[in-house]
């Protein structure tokens, strides 16, 4: 059946759908953040821990996060002229489908409804109401139809049968219970409850476990105090360590965001400049005919012996009209290998400003010796710390189950220094 709901036009948008234009897959923007709440860059906090570096300073950030603000209001502009171009091109597209469903309804009326109500009301004799209902639909129609309107009492009658056989065999199974238990009582002295044994065993086991229930609370409260002067000395490091981590996210989310709105730039600048080859080309051979032409038509007055005319070889090489000799080629080469080598040093010491270059990669080696000893005796301590955790939870056992020497033998660890 067509619909009549009236259809609101691609030009109306509404205020909450502020959505539509935006890239869900899109990295998140990267904003600076005021310098007196940094952690380590404030100036209420850096007279405390008197930290200073000459490799990264405040104006480091500021310079980055100057081009980036300039990139990104570049990028604004860029996507409004992209959006009204694509929404232009979507109320010509709606205008096309809008146009072609009317016809096909139309279509589709003619088709699919015919005389068929006396064929109809002859299969369906013995129900009245049904011969008003499909009385105007095709007859290859009516029989999928019914299965559909029957389909839900299907199912449930499948849904029904299904539980009657669960809820027998759960009856089946409750009268086997039950049989036990009378049988159980009938003869009562015959059995030997296992349930008596076990609670004694468990009320000897309670009282030994209060016991160290005693002594490990005890033990609990000596932690609980070491662990309270050892929060109390996080509270100093906790706010530079969290702006420090908040900085090295930031940056990541920099690249990230470069490397999102470059990368379809510079696709679309090789396209745009295959295209511009193209039709330098296409205008070169064009002028080059126009010429051939004129000069044709010329006709010179000869005076004389007629003169030999030698033509210059035209050929298809575009480099033909390009000032560059073979030495301006060379440094030209040079001169792209040497910015490839900067950008590539700036990638790998993570610095923008070329004067820092230098001096980061003649300490690297010594900041990565110093590193690998730093993880390698944070390695070391992990696996002290895990050997001593196996232990402690040993004798923890030990104290709540009160195992004897034999029985602890076969989990004996190595001692603790």
């Amino acid at each position: 059946m067509p619909c009549f709901k009236q259809e609101k036009s691609l030009e109306f948008r509404s205020r909450r759908d502020t959505t539509n234009d935006r890239d869900p897959m899109a990295p998140k923007p990267v904003r600076p953040r005021a310098m007196r709440y940094h952690g380590l860059f404030g100036m209420s906090i850096a007279a405390q821990h008197l930290i200073v570096d000459e490799k990264w300073t405040p104006s480091c950030i500021t310079d980055l996060y100057g081009n980036m603000a300039e990139l990104l209001k570049r990028r604004v502009i860029y996507k409004q002229h992209e959006t009204r171009t694509h929404r232009a091109l979507l109320l010509v597209e709606n205008k096309r489908v809008k146009t072609e469903c009317a016809d096909g309804r139309l279509k589709l009326q003619k088709i699919s409804v015919g005389n068929n109500a006396h064929e109809i009301r002859n299969m369906l004799n013995n129900h009245s109401s049904l011969q008003r209902l499909y009385q105007r639909m095709p007859i290859y129609l009516v029989a999928d139809n019914i299965n559909q309107r029957t389909f839900v009492m299907r199912k449930e009658r499948d849904r029904l049968d299904a539980r009657l056989q669960q809820l027998k065999q759960k009856y089946r199974v409750l009268l086997m219970e039950r049989s036990r238990a009378v049988n159980m009582i009938k003869y009562e002295n015959e059995y030997i409850l296992q349930e008596e044994l076990q609670s004694r065993v468990l009320l000897k086991k309670i009282e030994n476990s209060n016991v160290r229930l005693n002594a490990i609370r005890t033990i609990n409260t000596t932690y609980k105090k070491m662990r309270q002067v050892l929060l109390q000395d996080e509270i100093f490091y906790e706010p530079i360590l969290r702006s420090l981590d908040d900085d090295m996210e930031d940056q990541v989310n920099f690249i990230k965001h470069i490397l999102y709105l470059g990368m379809p730039a510079i696709a679309k600048f090789k396209v745009l400049n295959r295209e511009l080859l193209q039709l330098s080309e296409k205008a070169r051979n064009n002028q080059l005919a126009k010429i051939q032409i004129l000069n044709s038509l010329k006709k010179p007055i000869v005076i004389g012996p007629p003169q030999v005319v030698v033509r210059e070889i035209q050929t298809n090489n575009p480099k033909r009209y390009l000032r560059l000799t073979e030495s301006m080629a060379i440094l030209k080469a040079e001169l792209q290998t040497i910015e490839n080598t900067i950008k590539n040093l700036r990638l790998t010491v993570l610095c923008s400003q070329a004067k820092e270059i230098y001096p980061r990669i003649k300490t690297q080696m010594e900041n990565n010796e110093k590193l690998k000893r730093e993880i390698e005796k944070k390695m070391q301590a992990k696996r002290m710390l895990e050997q001593k955790f196996k232990c402690s939870t040993l004798l923890s056992d030990v104290l709540l189950n009160n195992l004897s020497e034999e029985e602890i033998n076969p989990f004996t660890c190595p001692t603790v220094v």
